[in-house]
């Protein structure tokens, strides 16, 4: 994955997002990052089952955030992009902004940290090192790449 690479998904809002307002459900903003978490990895060259299996870890969510801006509405197509903004330690840091397509209004902003977990033990374990230079090398050269190296 190169460090200009813009990963992101793109979907409508389904029936089964919306309230009876019609408008998408606060909680179904999290599916939106979900799937463009895991295309961000998958462009990393590394689906979830290869995480557990190269590596012997898991990705544990220990913090998510959502600052909502404007709702999303029944049939709105909208795009999510995966922006990794440190990877540490131990912990993997993503921010995810969600557009409206047809106007490119931002919706919601969601933060999300996830935390290497050994997986026999589920405790902390340090991201992998192979893992982390690789993610690192990923996050955009606009001025990031120190929080990437600040663990």
């Amino acid at each position: 994955m190169k460090s200009s690479e813009v990963i992101g998904v793109r979907d409508r809002v389904w029936w089964s997002d919306v309230d009876k307002m019609g408008v998408m459900y606060f909680g179904r903003y999290v599916r939106f990052a979900e799937m463009a978490e895991t295309e961000f990895f998958r462009a990393a060259g590394y689906s979830y089952d290869d995480l557990h299996a190269q590596f012997g870890i898991w990705l544990a969510r220990i913090r998510l955030q959502i600052d909502y801006r404007a709702p999303a509405r029944l049939d709105d197509e909208l795009v999510c992009r995966a922006e990794l903004t440190k990877v540490g330690a131990s912990s993997i840091h993503f921010r995810f902004p969600v557009e409206r397509v047809s106007d490119g209004v931002r919706l919601a902003d969601i933060g999300l940290v996830v935390a290497c977990l050994d997986a026999a033990t589920l405790r902390t374990a340090r991201t992998p090192a192979v893992l982390r230079e690789r993610l690192r090398a990923s996050i955009a050269s606009d001025g990031q790449q120190e929080a990437a190296a600040a663990s």
